[in-house]
C-alpha cells in the first residue's frame, strides 16, 4: 500500500491555518485543483459528513477523524476517484505550530491500494496533481516560510 507525505511551513499561526484547514467543505476555496465542495449528512465538522465536488463528476470524500487538539482532519474517498485507479484512499492534514517563528509545519499524507502497474503513476498523479499544489497554495495564502530571529 502506497504512502505518500509532503510537508511545508506556512508563514502564519497554527490556529490561523487550522481553522482553515479543519473546515472540510473549504479545501476547493484554497486548493488549486479542487473544485468547490458541497456538504451532505451534517455540518462540515462533524465525522462522517460527506464531502461532494458537484464539478468532478460527484466525487465523493467522507470526514473520518477532526482533532483540533491534534490539529488533523482525515479523511476517505467514499467512491472511486475520477481518473484515479485506486482503492481504499485515506488522507490526513496536520497542521503544527512552529514555535520559534510563530508559524504552521503542514504535513499531508495520503495512503491508498492500486494495481502494481498503476502505482507510479498513481504515486506521481496524488503527489504532483493533489498534495503539492495544495501545499503551495497553503504558502501564497498564509507567506512562506521566515527563518527564527
Amino acid at each position: 500500500m502506497p504512502q505518500i507525505t509532503e510537508s511545508t511551513v506556512a508563514g502564519a499561526p497554527a490556529g490561523e491555518v487550522w481553522a482553515l484547514l479543519r473546515d472540510f467543505a473549504a479545501i476547493g476555496d484554497w486548493h488549486p485543483a479542487l473544485p468547490p465542495a458541497e456538504i451532505e449528512d451534517g455540518p462540515a465538522d462533524r465525522v462522517g459528513c460527506v464531502r461532494i465536488f458537484p464539478l468532478a463528476g460527484g466525487h465523493r470524500e467522507t470526514l473520518v477523524a477532526l482533532d483540533d487538539q491534534q490539529r488533523k482532519i482525515a479523511f476517505t474517498f467514499a467512491d472511486h476517484a475520477a481518473g484515479l485507479p485506486v482503492r481504499s484512499y485515506a488522507s490526513s492534514i496536520t497542521a503544527r505550530p512552529v514555535t520559534l517563528t510563530d508559524q504552521t509545519y503542514v504535513e499531508w499524507s495520503s495512503q491508498f491500494d492500486c494495481d502494481e502497474a498503476d502505482e507510479d503513476k498513481v504515486i506521481a498523479a496524488v503527489r504532483d496533481g493533489v498534495l503539492v499544489p495544495g501545499l503551495k497554495a497553503l504558502e501564497q495564502r498564509f507567506g512562506p516560510a521566515r527563518s527564527a530571529p
